[in-house]
Order: structure tokens, then C-alpha cells, then sequence
């Protein structure tokens, strides 16, 4: 049933489900947001109205199955369609791949538009920060991605939900706060 739901997309309350597609635009390398869990790689990229995040196996543990490969697209906030100041236009998605091998955590992947060097998150109580990563854009847009992990769970909660993320806050690169989500 797990593989059922990692393969057609992940459905977080408050949002439509995802739309799947299998690779980044020609040309425009996907941006490899996180590492942190040994032999999976996130990365993210933008297309035609799209975010796209891609979890795939990397290194020894990559094989030919489904289950080495998960993307999900959905519609790319429309504040990232222009330029403008600092902006968070939405909390950070949670996502079901991949999987912290203690299953303790989940990984949410979040936009932002604007000089945005990085970006704290809170759910459950725990707050983690990550680094903007730039995303190619056109038209002189500056538009990033980051990816934090936090907390599975919480008191009868599952993370899966947005109402689950309680501060979202985008720094400059001299610590200053820029903007924020609550």
C-alpha cells in the first residue's frame, strides 16, 4: 500500500494531488536540494507552470524499479511568475520520498521568490533551517528552493498535513528576517 501511494503522488490536505512527470526540461539540470539520507538525492526545477521534485536513489542502492525513482509536479505558486521583494508565497510541501530510514522524519520542499538566502521551519515544536538553492528562471526572476526535515508526527498528528507547519520565515544572507508565513 506504501508503494501504491509513493508512485501516484503524494495528496496533502489542502492541495491538489500531484501531477507526475518523469524529467526536468532539456537544458536546465534539475537543483539538487538535499543529501542527507545515504543513497537518495532531492532535487527540484521549475517547468511550464510546474515545481517539480524528484527523490531518486543514487550511488549503489539505484536499480530499474519505480521505487528508485519519484517525482512530483504541482502547479508552481503564480508569485513566482514575476519579480518582486522577499517572498515565502507558501508553506513547504511534505513528501513521502524519500523515506528517513528511521522513519522519524519527512522532508518538506518550499519555494521562494527574492533575495531569500535561507530558511526556517517549524512543526511538532522543532524548527530547521536550510539553504536556498537558486533555480534557473527567465526574465530576470530570482526564484529558489530549500528542503528541511522535521518531525513525522506529533500528538495524534501525521506531518502530512500543512496545518502541521506552524512558522515558516525567510532570512538574507546576513541573518535578517525577509519575510514569513505563519
Amino acid at each position: 500500500m506504501v508503494v501504491l501511494f509513493l508512485v501516484s503522488g503524494c495528496a496533502v490536505t489542502g492541495r491538489p494531488a500531484a501531477i507526475e512527470a518523469s524529467a526536468p526540461p532539456v537544458g536546465r539540470p534539475p537543483v539538487v536540494l538535499d543529501t542527507s539520507v545515504s543513497g537518495w538525492e532531492t532535487a527540484a526545477w521549475l517547468d511550464g507552470g510546474q515545481f517539480c521534485v524528484r527523490a531518486q536513489r543514487t550511488g549503489r542502492k539505484v536499480n530499474a524499479s519505480a521505487a528508485s525513482n519519484f517525482v512530483f509536479c504541482d502547479p508552481a505558486p503564480s508569485a513566482l511568475d514575476a519579480s518582486g521583494p522577499a517572498l515565502l508565497p507558501a508553506k513547504p510541501v511534505p513528501y513521502v520520498a524519500p523515506l528517513d530510514p528511521q522513519q522519524r522524519k519527512t522532508i518538506l520542499v518550499g519555494t521562494v521568490r527574492g533575495d531569500v538566502a535561507t530558511v526556517s521551519v517549524t512543526m511538532f515544536g522543532e524548527t530547521a533551517t536550510a539553504a536556498v538553492h537558486q533555480l534557473p528562471v527567465s526574465a530576470g526572476r530570482q526564484v529558489g528552493a530549500y528542503a528541511v526535515w522535521l518531525p513525522r508526527s506529533g500528538p495524534g498528528r501525521s506531518g502530512m498535513d500543512l496545518s502541521d507547519v506552524t512558522a515558516v520565515i525567510g532570512y538574507d544572507a546576513a541573518g535578517n528576517v525577509l519575510t514569513q508565513v505563519d
